[in-house]
């Protein structure tokens, strides 16, 4: 595969998997269990993981940015 295609289609893919858990918090923020669910189900272990991941880091920061708040 030419080395300007490739490079192409990486971009391509990182976009595709932004969009991708994007949507998903997208709707676990507008709380859409039942497309939420469609969501995950159509993403692959990494994906999975990827995201997983950062909600952790996401509600961790979330809270401690609200305990500061409350001081």
């Amino acid at each position: 595969m030419d080395q300007a295609l490739a490079g192409v289609l990486a971009v391509i893919g990182a976009a595709s998997r932004t969009f991708t858990l994007q949507n998903a918090a997208s709707m676990a923020c507008r709380g859409d269990r039942q497309r939420l669910v469609v969501c995950l189900d159509a993403m692959t272990p990494g994906e999975l993981a990827e995201l997983a991941a950062a909600a952790r880091l996401l509600s961790s920061e979330a809270g401690q940015a609200l305990a500061r708040r409350e001081r």
